[in-house]
C-alpha cells in the first residue's frame, strides 16, 4: 500500500519513525511496534506501515535473527537455551527462535563449547571445595545455555583434568 492510499491518518507518521528506528540497525517486528506504540501512534496506522515495510524487505524477522545469532556466538559461544533466549528477548516469536537456532546449531557440537567454557572458566576456581567448584562451574553453563548432560558432562571434565591439560 504507499502512502497515498493510506486508510490511516497517522501512516506516514508511523512509517517515518519506524524508518528511522530501521535507520540505526535492524529490528524486529515486535520491537518496532512496542516502540511506535510508545510514541502513542494508532495501532492500525502502526500495522500499515510495519506490514508495508515488511513486505517492502525492511524488516525481516527471520534474517535478523540468523544474524543475532552469529553476533552472539562470535561474542562467545552459547547454548540452545541462551540463544533462544535472546532471541525471544529481542521479540521474536518462540517458534521462530527455536527454528532459527536449531538451523544454526545444526552440526555443531555444543558439549564440546560447553567443555570448552567450562575448562576457562574452571581455573578461577582453583582453591574452592570440590563441591562449590562443581556447584559454580554447572550455575555458570546453565547460564550460558548449555543443556543439563552439557554441562554435568563438561563440570566432570574440566574439574578432573591435571592442572597441566588445561
Amino acid at each position: 500500500m504507499s502512502d497515498a492510499q493510506a486508510r490511516h491518518a497517522q501512516y506516514a507518521q508511523a512509517k517515518s519513525a519506524a524508518v528511522r528506528l530501521l535507520a540505526g540497525r535492524a529490528r524486529t517486528r515486535a520491537d518496532l511496534e512496542t516502540r511506535l506504540r510508545g510514541k502513542g501512534l494508532a495501532p492500525e496506522a502502526i500495522d500499515e506501515a510495519l506490514g508495508d515495510l515488511q513486505r517492502a524487505g525492511y524488516i525481516d524477522d527471520e534474517q535478523y535473527a540468523r544474524d543475532r545469532i552469529e553476533a552472539l556466538l562470535r561474542g562467545s559461544r552459547r547454548g540452545a537455551v541462551a540463544l533462544v533466549h535472546a532471541l525471544t528477548g529481542d521479540g521474536l516469536a518462540a517458534d521462530l527462535a527455536e527454528r532459527i537456532v536449531a538451523e544454526r546449531l545444526e552440526g555443531e557440537d555444543s558439549g564440546a563449547w560447553a567443555l570448552e567454557a567450562a575448562r576457562a572458566r574452571a581455573g578461577s576456581l582453583r582453591g574452592l571445595d570440590e563441591e562449590t567448584a562443581r556447584r559454580r562451574l554447572y550455575g555458570y553453563l546453565k547460564r550460558r545455555g548449555f543443556a543439563d548432560a552439557e554441562a554435568l558432562r563438561a563440570v566432570d571434565e574440566a574439574l578432573s583434568a591435571p592442572d597441566g591439560d588445561d
